[in-house]
């Protein structure tokens, strides 16, 4: 019931740190490497790296079921 009567006391949050030095980019050499082998590296994958969710994966066979060809059916 204290705070019916008196104002709750305020938080106190002490000032964050200071950031140090942002560390140097690389040079634009190493970076350009850089993003050759992860395209490499995204290529190599290839298709099926990509596409399969599950066992079967989404390039197999979809089981024969009926679909809705209308909206409301």
């Amino acid at each position: 019931m204290g705070g019916l009567f008196r104002a709750p006391k305020p938080v106190v949050v002490p000032p964050a740190p200071q950031p140090g030095p942002a560390p140097a980019p690389p040079p634009p050499e190493q970076q350009g490497e850089a993003a050759r082998a992860a395209a490499r590296d995204r290529a190599a994958r290839g298709l099926e790296g990509t596409i399969a969710t599950s066992a079967r994966g989404v390039l197999g066979a979809l089981p024969a079921t009926s679909r809705k060809s209308l909206l409301g059916e």
